[in-house]
């Protein structure tokens, strides 16, 4: 099972973008989530089609079990 992080962002047209990190440490907390978007946006680190990222929408951690199949 692994884990991703989902943030999702409004960009300067009001659209929302999701910038996803997998594999994401086990324990983290609201707080470093929140200070990561914080950093994102201020450095505008990601561009997107309708602008720079303007606003933390909200965040989740994604859990991601597969199952692999013998389909030969």
């Amino acid at each position: 099972m692994s884990k991703a992080l989902v943030m999702n962002f409004l960009n300067e047209g009001g659209q929302k973008v999701a910038v996803r990190v997998n594999n994401v440490k086990e324990n983290s907390t609201e707080a470093e989530v929140g200070a990561a978007m914080d950093v994102i946006i201020n450095k505008n680190i990601f561009s997107s089609t309708g602008g720079d990222l303007k606003y933390k929408d909200s965040a989740e951690i994604v859990d991601k079990t597969s199952t692999e199949l013998t389909v030969k």
